[in-house]
C-alpha cells in the first residue's frame, strides 16, 4: 500500500474516543529512567546504554528514511511511537481487543512482521498497528481472535526479520479502518494535517512514556 493511496477517497474521520475512564497495560514494561531520542538531529539511532529507549510521536526525522517506500513520495514524519528493547521482548495487548489483521510486510526498511488489533470503546473502533516484530508473533494467529489487556500479543523481531532495523516496535493508533495490514508510519508534509487527525498520539493510551 503507498501512502499517497491511503489517503485518498477519505469522507469522514473519527473523532478520538473518551478514554479517561478506562486503564490501560503496558505494551513493553519499561525501566524508570528510559532514553529519548532525538531523531530530529540525528538520522539513526544512537549508540546508547541502555537496552530500552522511546523513539518520539509527530517527530521530524529528516534524511533517516531512506529508499523508495519514502524517498519517492517525500515521508518523513512519525506518526507512531517507538519502543526500542531487545529483540525478543514481550509485546502486550495494552486492552482488550481482537486481532483484526497480520502479514509479513517484507520490504527492505518496511514493517516486517505486523500485527493489527481492533479495539472497541463507547461504540467506536480504535486500531493499534504492532510493528516490526518477530515471525513467531503471527503464528497461530487468527483473525477475530480475543486478545485480552496486559495478554502477551507479540515479540519484539531481530534486524534479520523486521525490515532491517534495529530491534523495537512501532506502536501506531488509528480512527479509520485499514485496508490491509499497513498504516503509513511516517508521512510528507503535504499529509501531515490529515495524518494528526487519522493517527492520534500513542500516548492516550501508553500513558507518559515520554
Amino acid at each position: 500500500m503507498s501512502a499517497n493511496s491511503f489517503f485518498k477517497h477519505i469522507n469522514h474521520i473519527p473523532e478520538v474516543p473518551i478514554l479517561s475512564n478506562y486503564k490501560f497495560e503496558s505494551i513493553v514494561d519499561l525501566p524508570k529512567n528510559i532514553h529519548v531520542h532525538d531523531f530530529e538531529t540525528k538520522n539513526n539511532f544512537q549508540n546508547i546504554k541502555d537496552s530500552f529507549s522511546i523513539g518520539k510521536y509527530n517527530e521530524k526525522r529528516h534524511n533517516m528514511y531512506k529508499g523508495k517506500l519514502f524517498e519517492k513520495t517525500k515521508r518523513f514524519i512519525h506518526m507512531g511511537i517507538d519502543i526500542g528493547a531487545p529483540a525478543g521482548t514481550i509485546v502486550k495487548s495494552f486492552y482488550d481487543g481482537e486481532i483484526f489483521l497480520f502479514k509479513n510486510n517484507n520490504l527492505k526498511l518496511d514493517y516486517g512482521y505486523t500485527i493489527i488489533v481492533k479495539y472497541n470503546f463507547n461504540n467506536q473502533n480504535l486500531y493499534a498497528l504492532y510493528g516490526h516484530l518477530s515471525k513467531s508473533s503471527i503464528l497461530n494467529k487468527k483473525i477475530g481472535q480475543k486478545i485480552y489487556s496486559g495478554e502477551t500479543l507479540a515479540y519484539v523481531g531481530e534486524k534479520e526479520e523486521n525490515g532491517g532495523w534495529p530491534p523495537h516496535v512501532h506502536f501506531q493508533l488509528c480512527l479509520l479502518e485499514p485496508k490491509e495490514c499497513d498504516l503509513p508510519g511516517v508521512v510528507s508534509e503535504e499529509q501531515h494535517a490529515s495524518a494528526l487527525k487519522i493517527f492520534p498520539d500513542p500516548r492516550i493510551v501508553l500513558g507518559k512514556v515520554y
